[in-house]
C-alpha cells in the first residue's frame, strides 16, 4: 500500500489525558547525515532498511540497497539501514538481520516526533503507558512480556492480565515519575502515551531502558493512514518481532472504517443529525449549574468519530473556523463554549466522553466507574439520568449517551467509537454491529478469550448490548 502521508509537525494539546500543552521538533543527531532535515517521508514505513519506500522490509529492499551500490538506483532516506551514513554491504547485513531476526541487536526507526531513535530488540520488561500502549502489547500478544503499567491501566489489570495480573507493576504517575522507582524496575523499554517529554524521560533512565513514543495518541480517523497511530502499530511488529500480527491488526482497522464509511459516507449534510461530542465532568450535564462545556474540534478523534459516523458536529458551526479546524498547525483539539450556544445549536444527540482513571495518577471519583473491570453500572445509570434532567431543566431536547474512556483512549484509534455513534444516530442505514465488533476486539485481538463480554464490563449508557 502507498497512499501517500502527510507529514505534520504540531503544538498539540494532550486533552484526555490532562497533560499540558507541549511542543516538539526535528531532533538531528550529530554525525549523521539526514537526506531531508525537514521531515521524513510519511508515505512509507519509517524504518531504516526499508529502502525502496513501501510498507514492509523484505528481499525486494535488499536488491534495492544492492541498486544503489551498483550505481542503478538513487540513494533514498531509508536505504542507510545501520545509520553509518553510508549505503554499502553492511546495510544489507543490517536489512537481512531485520527479516531473519539473526543477530539483530537494534532497529533504526523514526519515532511518533519525527525523531531517529535506535532501539534494542532484546526485550524481556516491557513498560507500557496508558491504554493504548498497553492494549497494542497484547495484540501483538506480548501480555507476558509487560512488567509494569501506568496508573490507569493498572487499575484494569485484572482484566488484562488475567492470572497474570498480580505481578504487573505499577507506573504510577507517568506526568511526573518516580525515578528512582522506574529504573529500578529494569526495563528493557517504556512506551511512553504521551510526546511530551518524552527525551527528558529517556535522559532520566539512563542508556538501560529505550524509552519510545511510537505515536499511539493521535490517530487520524480522516486520514488514518498518514497518521503516525497506524505507522506506531507497525513500527511496534518490528521491534517485537509481531510483523504479521500489527499488520493483520491494521488492516482490520481498516476494514472496519470502510464498512461503515461505506454507509455513511453517501448521507448529504441536510441528512446528517446535528451531534455535540462533549464530556460530563464538570459541565453542565453533570452539576446543572456550569455555563461552559468541551466541544471537540475537527482534529479530534472523537469529532472524527462522529463525521465517520455520519453526524454532523455542531462545533462546525459554533467555533470559528479557524479553531474548528484545530487552529493555524491544526493543533487545538478542543475548547469551551456557553451552554446557551450549545442549547441554540439544537444538537439532536449528546455524547458524553468520561474518563475516570488519569494519565496524571488519580481516580476521578465523581466520573462514573466504567470500562473492562466494571460490572456493575449503577453509577453510570445515575449520572445518565441527572444529566438528562439538567437537559431537560435546560429545554434541550437531544438524545444523551455516556461513552467510555476506552473508545478514546484505547488502541482501535477511534474506529470502534465510530461504530457506536453510527449505530445510534443513523441505525437505519445497517453500518456495522458495534457490538460484535467489540467483541471481536476484546476476545480476538486483545486476547481476552475467557472474557464474557455480553455479561461483563460497562461501556456506554445505555448500554447497546442485548440484555
Amino acid at each position: 500500500m502507498n497512499t501517500k502521508f502527510i507529514a505534520v509537525l504540531a503544538v498539540v494539546v494532550l486533552v484526555a489525558a490532562g497533560a499540558g500543552a507541549a511542543y516538539f521538533v526535528l531532533d538531528k543527531e550529530e554525525g549523521i547525515v539526514f537526506d531531508d532535515p525537514a521531515v521524513f517521508p510519511m508515505d512509507s514505513l519509517q524504518i531504516f532498511g526499508n529502502a525502496n519506500g513501501d510498507w514492509t522490509i523484505d528481499e525486494q529492499d535488499i536488491q534495492y540497497i544492492q541498486d544503489i551500490i551498483d550505481g542503478k538506483k538513487e540513494k533514498t532516506v531509508f536505504a542507510d539501514a545501520n545509520r553509518d551514513g553510508k549505503i554499502d554491504e553492511k546495510d544489507i547485513d543490517q536489512v537481512n538481520r531485520i527479516i531473519t531476526r539473526g543477530g539483530l541487536k537494534h532497529i533504526w526507526l523514526v519515532d511518533g516526533n519525527n525523531t531517529v531513535k535506535k532501539i534494542r530488540t532484546k526485550i524481556d520488561r516491557i513498560g507500557a503507558e496508558y491504554f493504548s500502549n498497553t492494549e497494542l502489547m497484547l495484540i501483538l500478544g506480548l501480555k507476558d512480556k509487560v512488567y509494569a503499567v501506568d496508573y490507569a491501566p493498572y487499575q484494569c489489570r485484572d482484566a488484562y492480565f488475567g492470572a497474570g495480573a498480580a505481578t504487573i507493576k505499577n507506573l504510577g504517575n507517568m506526568s511526573t515519575p518516580n525515578y528512582e522507582e522506574l529504573v529500578a524496575m529494569n526495563l528493557d523499554i517504556i512506551l511512553t502515551f504521551s510526546y511530551n517529554g518524552a527525551d527528558v524521560k529517556q535522559d532520566k533512565m539512563g542508556s538501560k531502558t529505550d524509552v519510545l513514543y511510537l505515536g499511539m495518541y493521535r490517530p487520524d480517523l480522516v486520514n488514518p493512514e498518514s497518521s503516525e497511530y497506524f505507522q506506531g502499530i507497525l513500527k511496534a511488529g518490528y521491534i517485537f518481532n509481531k510483523v504479521d500480527r500489527a499488520e493483520a491488526y491494521k488492516e482490520w482497522l481498516l476494514q472496519q472504517r470502510t464498512a461503515i464509511l461505506e454507509k455513511t459516507g453517501t448521507l448529504q449534510d441536510s441528512e446528517k443529525p446535528k451531534v455535540l461530542m462533549t464530556n460530563f465532568r464538570q459541565t453542565y450535564f453533570q452539576d446543572g449549574t456550569t455555563q461552559d462545556l468541551s466541544v471537540y474540534t475537527s482534529v479530534d478523534p472523537q469529532t472524527q468519530a462522529c463525521m465517520l459516523a455520519g453526524g454532523k458536529p455542531i462545533a462546525e458551526s459554533i467555533l470559528p473556523k479557524e479553531t474548528w479546524e484545530g487552529g493555524p498547525n491544526r493543533t487545538v483539539y478542543g475548547t469551551k463554549v456557553g451552554i446557551e450556544t450549545v442549547k441554540g445549536a439544537k444538537p439532536d444527540y449528546v455524547f458524553c466522553h468520561l474518563v475516570r482513571h488519569t494519565f496524571g495518577g488519580t481516580t476521578l471519583a465523581d466520573t462514573p466507574d466504567h470500562g473492562l473491570t466494571v460490572n456493575d453500572n449503577t453509577s453510570m445509570e445515575t449520572a445518565y439520568n441527572t444529566a438528562v434532567a439538567n437537559a431537560a431543566t435546560l429545554k434541550l431536547d437531544t438524545t444523551i449517551t455516556l461513552m467510555a474512556g476506552d473508545f478514546r483512549n484505547g488502541a482501535t484509534g477511534g474506529v470502534l467509537h465510530a461504530a457506536y455513534i453510527a449505530k445510534i444516530i443513523n441505525p437505519e442505514l445497517g453500518t456495522p454491529d458495534p457490538v460484535a465488533m467489540h467483541e471481536t476486539y476484546v476476545n480476538d485481538w486483545l486476547g481476552l478469550k475467557d472474557y464474557d463480554f455480553y455479561q461483563k464490563g460497562v461501556f456506554t449508557y445505555p448500554d447497546l448490548r442485548p440484555q
